[in-house]
């Protein structure tokens, strides 16, 4: 299977070794990466957590480094196709939770969403964040109307607070101005031009684990502007 490639490529068997990773560090790059995808994937089910999104491969990214035994299986709606795996054995949900409530998850509905407590390594979490909540394409602004490279991410107010101020403090990019959005409880970060190329240089700069293909696609759309 491609993600199964895509996984390879990254060694995620040699850094978790064959035991279950139970030592989990969000201090380091891959925990706090495998942690941002908790945070922006994860709901609660009656019988445990349901982890959804469209690109399969944060699904078998969970699946590998917990070794959970259960099958992801894809969801078709209205709103388009998603990918789910649902936890319910009980030492998987259980370890799960821990770290959820370790570090002060709140499910994705919530009305507040709180960045993660304690220490965190601040660049892992926020790029698994970024791929899992933000797109990118090529927009028209100033008086010139020049296509220029876009990167939003969307999120929480009170959690794209603390992104905000994370990205500029790595980046040295100044303070964004959170953008409103239909959802009063969602707001959006807009990086453009070589502000987005700074964003993606620092969050893949030293990364131990990501999705090859969100980054190609960051990377796509940077080099369609010959002056980034």
């Amino acid at each position: 299977m491609k993600d199964d490639i895509l996984l390879r490529e990254q060694n995620l068997s040699q850094k978790c070794g064959d035991r279950l990773c139970k030592i989990f560090d969000p201090t380091t790059d891959l925990g706090a990466y495998i942690l941002g995808i908790l945070w922006g994937a994860f709901s609660i089910s009656d019988e445990g957590y349901w982890l959804r999104h469209r690109d399969r491969w944060y699904i078998e990214v969970v699946k590998q480094y917990f070794r959970i035994a259960s099958c992801g299986h894809e969801s078709h709606s209205n709103t388009g196709t998603q990918w789910r795996l649902k936890i319910t054995r009980a030492a998987d949900v259980a370890a799960v939770k821990t770290i959820l409530e370790r570090y002060g998850w709140t499910p994705r509905k919530a009305p507040e969403r709180p960045y993660p407590h304690g220490p965190l390594d601040d660049r892992g979490f926020v790029r698994a964040w970024v791929e899992l909540h933000g797109s990118a394409d090529v927009t028209r602004i100033g008086r010139k109307r020049t296509l220029t490279p876009r990167l939003r991410v969307y999120g929480n107010r009170v959690l794209m607070d603390d992104i905000n101020r994370v990205i500029a403090t790595g980046t040295g990019l100044p303070l964004r101005t959170l953008q409103k959005t239909v959802n009063e409880a969602t707001v959006a970060l807009y990086y453009y031009g070589k502000s987005f190329r700074t964003v993606v240089d620092w969050l893949y700069a030293g990364a131990e684990l990501y999705n090859l293909l969100v980054r190609a696609r960051f990377e796509g759309v940077l080099r369609g502007n010959e002056n980034i």
